[in-house]
C-alpha cells in the first residue's frame, strides 16, 4: 500500500526529535548543520556535539563546540541519536553511510532547500489529498514506487527508503528524445554541464539558450559558450515575469530567489519568462532552486504552442513533489508524467519528467 492510500497517522522524524531524550550528535558542518540546530531549538532539543570523519578533523569548532572525531563521539556517547548534515552523491560515502546507518540509530532530517515549510505529519496530512491526485497523474509503477520512498523518506529521515530508489547515472534517453531536439532552453544552467550532455546526444541541435543568475557561475557559462557556438548564454532568473528580482547567493551552484540559506548574500538581477524569450523549444529543462513553479508559468504559451519535453527538477520546496505535478497537468495537454532521480543523499536530484504522448512516452 502505498503511503497517500493509508489512513493510519504516520509518524514524523520531528515528532521523535521533540519528544526523545537521547543525546544528539550531528554529523558535519556547514549550513546543514545550522539549519537543523536551528530547526532542533524551535523543538525545544539542543545538539549535544558536531562531529566529522577522522580525518578531517583538525581543531576546528562550530557553534561554539569543539568538533570531535567520529571515533571520539561514539566513544563519549554510548547510545545517541545521529544525525547527517551533509549531502553526497559519491559512491564510496553512500556506501559508508549506509553501513553506519546499520551500526547507530541514524536520521537524515529533510530540511527544505528552499521553502519555510518542513515536510512533517502535519504537512503530509494536510496534503494527503493533493499528493493522492499527483501519484495518479504519473504513467508508471516505477513513479510511484519512487514517490512512496521519498515520502517515507522525507517523513521519518530514515535513508533506507531510498537505498533503492536511485540510479548512479540516469541517462536521459531512458524517457526522453533527444535525437529530435533541434532548440532547447537550460533553466539553471551553472558552468554548462547540462548543455554539454545534451550536445553529445542531440545530433541535430542548432541551440541551446542557457540562463544563469548567478553572476560567478555565469562566468563559468561564458567561458563554456566561448568554446561552443551552438550555446546562448543569458545572464537572468527564470520567473513568469520580465523585470527585475533578488537573488541569494552563497558562493556555490545553489544560488535562490529571495531568502536563501546562512551566510548568503543578496544582489538584484534580471528576470526573464520562458514565453518573453519566444522562438520554439523542443525541450526546457528547469532547476531552478525553488522557482521552477513561477517558471513554468512563464512559459504557459510556448508549452501550449510548441509541447516541448520537460525536465523538472522537483526536490527544492517541500511541495514540490505533488504540487509541481498538479501545476503540469493544467499546463501539459495530452502529455506522460514520469518521476526519477540520481543516488544521492538527501532526497535531491528528483527528475519531474512530461512526455508529449505523440513523441513517444516510456519504451
Amino acid at each position: 500500500m502505498f503511503l497517500w492510500e493509508s489512513e493510519s497517522p504516520f509518524p514524523s522524524f520531528w515528532d521523535f526529535a521533540r519528544q526523545s531524550e537521547r543525546p544528539i550528535l550531528v554529523y558535519g558542518m556547514g549550513n546543514g548543520a545550522d539549519k537543523l540546530t536551528d530547526r532542533l531549538a524551535l523543538l525545544g532539543r539542543e545538539v549535544s556535539d558536531y562531529f566529522a570523519s577522522d580525518g578531517f578533523v583538525r581543531g576546528q569548532s562550530f557553534r561554539g563546540k569543539r568538533v570531535l572525531s567520529k571515533s571520539e563521539a561514539f566513544e563519549r556517547y554510548a547510545d545517541p541519536t545521529v544525525l547527517l548534515a551533509f549531502a553526497s552523491n559519491r559512491p564510496e560515502v553512500l556506501s559508508m553511510l549506509y553501513a553506519l546507518d546499520g551500526e547507530c540509530d541514524l536520521y537524515l532530517p529533510d530540511l527544505p532547500v528552499s521553502g519555510e515549510e518542513y515536510f512533517d505529519s502535519s504537512f503530509f496530512s494536510a496534503h494527503r489529498r493533493e499528493i493522492s491526485s499527483a501519484a495518479s497523474l504519473f504513467a508508471d509503477d516505477r513513479s510511484r514506487s519512487i514517490l512512496d520512498a521519498i515520502l517515507r523518506y522525507k517523513l521519518t529521515g530514515r535513508i533506507s527508503y531510498l537505498r533503492e530508489t536511485g540510479e548512479g547515472a540516469w541517462d536521459m534517453r531512458e524517457l526522453l528524445h533527444p535525437e529530435r531536439y533541434r532548440r532547447t532552453l537550460d533553466g539553471g544552467a551553472y558552468s554548462g554541464d547540462t548543455a554539454a550532455e545534451l550536445l553529445s546526444l542531440a545530433p541535430c541541435l542548432s541551440e541551446i539558450v542557457c540562463l544563469e543568475p548567478d553572476r560567478r557561475n555565469f562566468r563559468r557559462l561564458s567561458r563554456y559558450a566561448e568554446g561552443e557556438r551552438r550555446v546562448t548564454p543569458i545572464h537572468a532568473a527564470l520567473l513568469d515575469r520580465v523585470g527585475e528580482c533578488e537573488l541569494s547567493v552563497s558562493g556555490n551552484r545553489n544560488a535562490t530567489i529571495g531568502v536563501g540559506s546562512f551566510g548568503a548574500k543578496r544582489e538584484s538581477v534580471a528576470s526573464v519568462s520562458i514565453d518573453s524569450i519566444g522562438d520554439r523549444f523542443d525541450f526546457i529543462k528547469l532547476d531552478v532552486e525553488g522557482a521552477e513553479r513561477p517558471a513554468l508559468l512563464g512559459a504557459t504559451g510556448t508549452i501550449a504552442r510548441y509541447r516541448p519535453e520537460l525536465l523538472v527538477s522537483a526536490y527544492h520546496r517541500s511541495e514540490d513533489l505533488f504540487a509541481l505535478p498538479l501545476l503540469l497537468a493544467e499546463l501539459c495537454d495530452e502529455y506522460d508524467f514520469y518521476l526519477r532521480r540520481n543516488e544521492c543523499l538527501p532526497a535531491w536530484e528528483v527528475h519531474l519528467l512530461a512526455i508529449p504522448r505523440e513523441k513517444g512516452g516510456c519504451p
